[in-house]
């Protein structure tokens, strides 16, 4: 079974946007098909656009990369299309899809400019939960009226 969420922990995941209009009972085991890798130029919805990575079969397992920027998706296809398993879609108009194994997800996300996760050390990650704590994140507490 393939789940994007698994297979890399460098790279921001989002859910597409369905997700959160399906039912519980459909969404919970199915998760993994609402999985997305927001690439350069993703803008979050509603309604999302842009280039992202996603699955796109389980049986052989198969992600595809969605995007409007075709001249770098022909490059990023030069590098990889000797690959088994991987081939590419440019007959659509001002769009292109290429299909790649679960093995070159870091390459092809590296390559296609995918948003990375925030990575801290602890010690920038203290300073953050201070600052939240001090911020002005909380409401101020109000003293009662004296008078």
């Amino acid at each position: 079974m393939v789940v994007i969420s698994k297979l890399t922990k460098r790279f921001r995941i989002v859910l597409e946007e369905s997700w959160y209009h399906e039912k519980s009972e459909v969404r919970k085991p199915d998760r993994r098909w609402y999985e997305i890798i927001p690439l350069k130029g993703f803008v979050k919805g509603p309604p999302q656009e842009g280039p992202f990575i996603g699955i796109y079969s389980e049986a052989p397992p198969t992600l595809q990369l969605y995007t409007n920027r075709v001249k770098q998706a022909r490059i990023i296809w030069k590098e990889i299309k000797k690959t088994p398993g991987c081939r590419a879609d440019f007959h659509l108009d001002g769009e292109a899809v290429l299909y790649f194994t679960p093995e070159l997800l870091e390459q092809v996300a590296e390559m296609a400019g995918a948003r990375k996760r925030r990575q801290l050390s602890e010690e920038q990650r203290t300073k953050l939960i201070e600052a939240g704590q001090k911020g002005s994140s909380r409401p101020p507490k109000l003293e009662k009226f004296k008078g």
